[in-house]
């Protein structure tokens, strides 16, 4: 099943979360909320980023999340990727490292697909939102399924793909190499992820994560 993705401006987080509650199986939602994080290759300081939100909501049918980011660059195109990781214990970091997550990703039963996309405002700002049920998931860089959406670490990176291309402008926005230089892309990807979509001339990277270990 491929994960519902909704790549438009949200005036209100909490329509979203509502929303979420519904699709994740919950009459009332107990969603977990924290700041966007600028990552190691953002070339910011890494930490949390004021005046930036995410929802989290995990159900037994699957798990919805919503992001409303600042601090990108206007007319960017950027992807948010699920990662679900359902065995978090094979991994050494608490939370998973990117690296384990995918060079381990048999032993950590983890799922990471496209979640949603957009291109950043003016302003600097993005807002999207996405539910991914349990079963199969479209896009999934590993022949994984997703059963666990209570229990599992969820991370939620922002992959900057640089200024929209019209040319490949539908590729930026559903895979996670268009736009990019390969030698931008990380190595420890697997080639489900380095191959998909055409190649450009960005330096591309994941500038922003939210992290979300199994016992949250």
């Amino acid at each position: 099943m491929r994960p519902i993705s909704l790549g438009r401006r949200i005036s209100s987080l909490a329509i979203v979360a509502l929303i979420a509650s519904t699709l994740t199986g919950r009459a009332q939602a107990e969603a977990i909320t924290k700041p966007m994080s600028w990552t190691q290759g953002s070339g910011m300081t890494p930490g949390p980023i004021e005046g930036t939100t995410v929802i989290l909501e995990k159900g037994p049918h699957g798990v919805a999340m919503a992001i409303r980011s600042s601090g990108l660059t206007a007319g960017d195109v950027v992807t948010v990727w699920w990662v679900a990781i359902q065995s978090p214990q094979f991994c050494a970091a608490v939370p998973c490292t990117p690296t384990e997550t995918m060079t381990a990703a048999s032993e950590s039963d983890s799922v990471v697909a496209l979640a949603a996309s957009g291109v950043v405002g003016d302003d600097g700002t993005i807002s999207l939102a996405s539910y991914m049920p349990i079963g199969e998931v479209d896009g999934n860089f590993f022949d994984t399924t997703f059963h666990s959406p209570e229990t599992a670490e969820y991370h939620l990176p922002i992959h900057n793909h640089g200024p929209l291309d019209p040319n490949i402008a539908q590729e930026m926005l559903t895979s996670f190499r268009a736009g990019c230089t390969d030698e931008s892309l990380p190595e420890y990807y697997p080639q489900t992820a380095l191959s998909d979509g055409v190649a450009g001339n960005f330096d591309c990277s994941t500038v922003q994560v939210a992290q979300f270990p199994a016992s949250e």
